[in-house]
């Protein structure tokens, strides 16, 4: 139980006491790249104060690209925080009528015949399988396969992930039995088999969103066995087994939701469902995102396509760089206090930042790229540091803002939420500058628990459907015009940028091509 209690402090903006809390219970299990939490949420959307637990574990990572998590660790850590929710709960366990866990997208962990982990579980952060995607992007129609999979050849997807094990991991890649996301091996274990609900499976870049099933080109392609990969359905299991049913008999007899893919979470539980309302997300990545219910997948040009479940599209696109850029920055200049990182009324204009710490997705899809800052002088101080890598990764949500808002231009709502941006006011105020929209402030904290809990009771028939619950929204953050100009000059400075670097790198890509191509053909 060592380390479960401790942490930052969470502050629900809705939370209630227990004694108000009105049955059926749900247990939300919110599992992010660097930390998991456990929550009770009641009928109304409400989490239960008193057991909101937490189990942070940071990440692994290299200077080639690694940003992977042990699984082992991360399923002893989502035992505890139920063992700490339940006893917190105590005698109004009785009233759990489900469990639904929200899980970070695009995770990837072999197991074998035993269950046994094989790899690491590697996240959308981790970039190393960048050679295998160049690989794949020559041997592929990338047209065609987006417009199947709603994905594009990139490192944070299966393929490129699968290719990029089988090559540098062959061992360990044989021994494999079955290929998991994180929550689907967390099920696993507890159940004994597992199903992949359509909404995970769909982020993986194997998986046809109009068919609702794996993707066989890319399969065949890839000459994966279909049998490695789970069934898809969104069936609840019931069942633990005996081990976890003497442990939580609470628990032994409820529906357990097939984990839920966090992006369509964070927008249900913000309020942020049908085509005319967008989420905009930063956390430690960053996304702006369109749920809602629809059979015929939308294409998004530079962005993709997800399903919530088989009823629910999910459309938009994706940043690498967020919260995880704010972190970055107290670590390198810890003496800089929050509230003086970003002051709207300074001229950036000497310094230019790709923050691209993490690689990037949408719009570019260079999983290869890095970080840089120009400009810098004797004279630069630490806040221009500072100052200039927050607005950096503002220029790129105002390029995701242009891609989505061209593809699905219904939005006329944009709600922010997200760990980051609901810390910082004053980040809510730059990004409505630089995307030229006002921003609504969720009013029911950063929404992945909440969503999957949502989502638990509308499948309990306990509400209406996703918007069966109220979902409040706070201080709207309007544009400012002399603001959105100065950083839409900073925009085309980085986009310039960005264009002289990419060809300094044209012959470093084509070199881990044709490196990759031969370390895969011996």
């Amino acid at each position: 139980m060592a380390g479960i209690e401790s942490g930052v402090v969470i502050r629900e903006p809705l939370a209630i006491a227990l004694r108000d809390a009105k049955a059926p219970l749900v247990l939300a299990l919110d599992i992010g790249t660097s930390g998991m939490r456990g929550f009770v949420f009641d009928v109304r959307g409400y989490p239960v104060r008193s057991c909101i637990v937490t189990a942070d574990a940071p990440l692994r990572t290299s200077p080639d690209g690694e940003a992977t998590l042990d699984g082992d660790e991360r399923f002893r850590a989502t035992c505890g925080v139920i063992d700490a929710v339940l006893a917190r709960l105590g005698r109004r366990a009785a009233d759990l009528a489900a469990v639904a866990m929200s899980t970070f997208w695009h995770s990837l962990v072999g197991v074998d015949a035993n269950g046994r982990a094989t790899t690491r579980v590697l996240t959308w952060a981790d970039t190393r399988a960048h050679g295998a995607a160049v690989a794949l992007r020559h041997e592929l129609d990338v047209a065609a396969t987006h417009a199947r999979t709603g994905c594009t050849i990139h490192a944070s997807y299966w393929p490129a992930k699968l290719r990029y094990l089988a090559v540098s991991a062959p061992a360990a890649y044989a021994r494999t039995a079955h290929w998991l996301s994180l929550g689907e091996m967390l099920h696993q274990r507890l159940f004994g088999d597992v199903t992949a609900g359509h909404g995970m499976a769909s982020a993986t870049g194997l998986y046809d969103q109009r068919r609702r099933d794996w993707d066989e080109p890319l399969i065949a392609h890839l000459r994966l066995a279909r049998a490695s990969l789970s069934a898809v359905g969104d069936a609840s299991r019931i069942g633990l087994r005996p081990a976890f049913a003497r442990r939580w008999p609470a628990l032994a007899r409820v529906p357990w939701l097939p984990a839920i893919g966090d992006g369509a979470c964070s927008n249900v539980g913000a309020g942020a469902v049908g085509p005319r309302t967008s989420a905009l997300f930063v956390g430690t990545s960053g996304a702006l995102r369109v749920v809602f219910p629809g059979t015929e997948p939308p294409v998004v040009p530079g962005g993709w396509t997800y399903h919530l479940d088989a009823d629910h599209l999910v459309a938009g696109g994706a940043l690498s760089n967020g919260g995880n850029v704010v972190r970055w920055l107290g670590l390198h200049y810890p003496r800089l206090e929050p509230a003086t990182l970003w002051k709207g009324r300074a001229d950036a204009s000497e310094l230019t930042a790709l923050p691209l710490l993490a690689g990037d997705r949408s719009p570019t899809w260079d999983d290869a790229a890095r970080g840089a800052i120009t400009g810098l002088s004797l004279a630069t101080r630490p806040e221009d540091v500072a100052r200039a890598m927050l607005e950096g990764v503002a220029y790129r949500a105002a390029r995701l803002w242009g891609l989505v808002n061209e593809a699905l231009p219904e939005i006329d709502t944009v709600v922010a939420t997200g760990g980051t941006l609901l810390a910082f006011p004053w980040l809510m105020q730059l990004f409505a500058d630089a995307l030229d929209r006002p921003l609504v402030m969720s009013g029911s904290g950063e929404g992945s628990a909440r969503g999957a809990a949502i989502i638990a009771l509308a499948r309990l028939g306990a509400i209406k459907g996703l918007t069966g619950v109220r979902s409040p929204r706070g201080r709207v953050f309007r544009p400012r015009a002399e603001a959105h100009r100065r950083l839409a000059a900073g925009m085309e400075r980085q986009r310039q940028l960005e264009v002289a670097l990419a060809g300094l790198r044209a012959g470093e890509v084509a070199e881990n091509w044709s490196a990759f191509r031969t370390r895969g053909s011996q």
